[in-house]
């Protein structure tokens, strides 16, 4: 099944600012992390009901190697992407999201 996949203004901008964050290291690891990113988004599309629930409807598909995490919802033939967010973030910035 093919499954639609909406993300926010908040959502893309979760996602520029971990890539500025890790340019500013060095180009190479932002890259590596848009890769991982790009491929755990693609994990999601194909599989969406494989991650784990984590808060009442939101499943959260953490990368392998940054510490981060991709929340989102499933529902029907829609994912929609909450957030890109750290995993030592105060969840309460992510839940306002819903």
């Amino acid at each position: 099944m093919t499954y639609k996949i909406i993300t926010s203004s908040k959502t893309e901008s979760d996602i520029e600012n971990a890539i500025r964050w890790y340019m500013d290291i060095g180009r190479d690891l932002a890259r590596s992390f848009l890769l991982e990113l790009r491929a755990a988004i693609k994990y999601i599309h194909l599989n969406p009901e494989k991650t784990q629930i984590r808060y009442h409807v939101v499943r959260i598909a953490l990368l392998k190697k940054f510490p981060y995490g991709i929340h989102y919802k499933f529902e029907k033939d829609t994912i929609t992407i909450l957030g890109v967010f750290h995993t030592s973030q105060n969840p309460e910035r992510w839940k306002k999201r819903k």
